[in-house]
């Protein structure tokens, strides 16, 4: 299979994924969670800088980042750059409140919703359900998510957790794994299914916390 044609089934494959699983709302937490146990996603700051090696089980390498400055008013300036199949690198407007779907879907460059969707965008039951302490588990119908043990990426350390669903048309059993500092507004690691592969997203390099 060519590059292209791996690149094309690759963004299709993040697109449903994300359309079906995606948070319209940064607001829905677990109801009784407390501070600590919120995750900060996509709660950027001026000055913050992240890069990740991004890998996959086919043998494909590359990184991304995302780096953050001031903009217009309360607005923030995503700068979005990486290499993965081909060199990108974009500044996009993040409007307060705007959703990240919205916000990666408002790039013009198609590269950077397949190589960083799945980073920016985590799914709605992710967001909605998961309390973030060690031996959490939630369960609904074959969707599971189970938080245990803690790793270690560029230095900082972050709760480990499993993310189980059936895949609407396949049907079969998809997994994705996290590693979630809560004051960090991404994670420090991504495992998640891609096109006939699994891709591998590791923090190597953070600034500005």
């Amino acid at each position: 299979m060519s590059k292209r044609i791996y690149y094309f089934f690759s963004f299709i494959v993040v697109l449903i994924f994300l359309v079906t699983g995606i948070s319209f709302s940064l607001t829905d937490q677990p109801d009784g969670q407390s501070d600590s146990e919120k995750w900060s996603y996509f709660e950027f700051k001026p000055g913050q800088f992240f890069k990740y090696k991004l890998t996959s089980e086919r043998g494909l390498e590359g990184w991304v980042s995302v780096k953050v400055e001031d903009g217009e008013g309360d607005a923030l300036n995503i700068t979005l750059t990486g290499n993965w199949m081909g060199e990108f690198s974009e500044t996009v407007k993040l409007e307060p409140g705007m959703a990240p779907m919205d916000f990666v879907y408002s790039v013009e460059d198609f590269q950077i919703p397949n190589a960083m969707g799945s980073l920016l965008m985590v799914d709605s039951e992710i967001l909605q359900n998961v309390t973030w302490k060690d031996g959490f588990k939630w369960v609904q119908g074959d969707k599971s998510i189970e938080v245990s043990g803690t790793q270690e990426y560029a230095g900082i350390q972050g709760l480990v957790m499993t993310y189980t669903s059936t895949h609407f048309a396949t049907k079969k059993v998809q997994k994705k794994i996290y590693c979630v500092d809560p004051e960090i507004p991404l994670p420090l690691y991504l495992q998640c299914p891609a096109a006939n592969d699994t891709w591998m997203y590791e923090l190597i390099e953070v600034n500005g916390l």
